[in-house]
């Protein structure tokens, strides 16, 4: 292995936590009235009062963030509340509330339980949405949160999320098995892939949470290929990295894209002149997988999760 190959295994282990929210140790508190709310936590907090909101840490304050991010909405007010949390570009999700397919969040109105007087609504997270991301013209992207209260017309919070456009977007990605004599031949394709003016340098596909995980063990074969197609052109790769459900790529020359069609074949040596049917194992085409594939270069980290390939 070459010294640049090296760089790049290098670049894709310590790319995980370019995906993780990045959290602020503070201690905050409101009041109303005698009593005293504490509003600790390990992240930025939105509080909600009776005046309005109340910031606290720094998510608000204009700097621009990686996402996803995340933070907890505390309600200050007396009253337990019902909430919807919105952002045009951004996708909001929590594990105590519902996102809507327009990517709203709610708390109550029949869709979960209301928030209670001083209870918090933890980790809240923040994605850009697809859309968003792909018609992106800057690197950043600049969004109030808008809430609704028990119905009320949306309120604006006063406070806005800016978040840096990640470096890769793509329309689909599918996935497609096939069996040949034994061993699985696994092909990606990928439909408008956009790098963002991001050279592409490596992928990794991880199969831990593949549905059928007999067909996703790599290291069955003893030898195992990978040929990557970009727009009907053949580009050099090397399978730097695999074990039974994880395989790394590295490109022999990094990839800068605003649309094109990629499709990844990793199959055994003597699987080339065989042919059968796309199966997927367990599922429906167009349902997910359960693989990821994750773009990586520049610094940058992407991840989407291949459908189930249509027949």
């Amino acid at each position: 292995m070459n010294r640049t190959r090296r760089t790049v295994v290098a670049t894709i282990g310590g790319s995980a936590g370019l995906l993780t929210a990045g959290t602020l140790a503070a201690s905050y508190w409101s009041s109303d009235g005698s009593d005293e709310s504490a509003v600790d936590g390990d992240g930025p907090v939105l509080e909600l009062t009776d005046d309005g909101f109340e910031a606290h840490g720094d998510l608000f304050d204009g700097d621009v963030q990686r996402p996803p991010v995340a933070f907890d909405v505390v309600n200050g007010r007396p009253d337990a509340v019902s909430l919807t949390l919105a952002a045009d570009a951004f996708r909001l999700t929590a594990a105590d509330a519902t996102t809507t397919d327009d990517g709203h969040l709610r708390v109550g109105g029949g869709s979960s339980d209301r928030l209670e007087s001083g209870a918090r609504l933890a980790n809240v997270v923040v994605e850009l949405t697809p859309d968003a991301a792909k018609r992106a013209t800057e690197r950043t992207i600049t969004e109030p949160i808008a809430v609704t209260v028990d119905g009320e017309a949306t309120i604006e919070s006063g406070l806005e999320l800016a978040l840096e456009r990640p470096g890769f977007v793509v329309e689909k990605a599918t996935l497609a098995l096939r069996r040949v004599d034994g061993p699985v031949e696994h092909r990606w394709t990928l439909s408008n892939l956009d790098t963002g003016g991001v050279a592409l340098e490596a992928l990794r596909f991880d199969y831990a949470d593949l549905e059928s995980r007999s067909a996703s063990r790599f290291d069955d074969a003893e030898s195992l290929s990978a040929t990557i197609t970009v727009d009907g052109t053949e580009r050099e790769g090397e399978i730097e990295h695999r074990t039974a459900d994880r395989i790394d790529v590295a490109l022999a020359e990094p990839l800068e894209t605003d649309g094109a069609s990629v499709e990844i074949r990793f199959a055994a040596p003597e699987s080339e002149s065989e042919s059968s049917a796309n199966q997927p194992p367990n599922g429906e085409p167009g349902t997910r997988s359960g693989a990821t594939l994750e773009f990586i270069g520049g610094g940058y980290s992407g991840r989407v999760e291949g459908v189930w390939n249509d027949p």
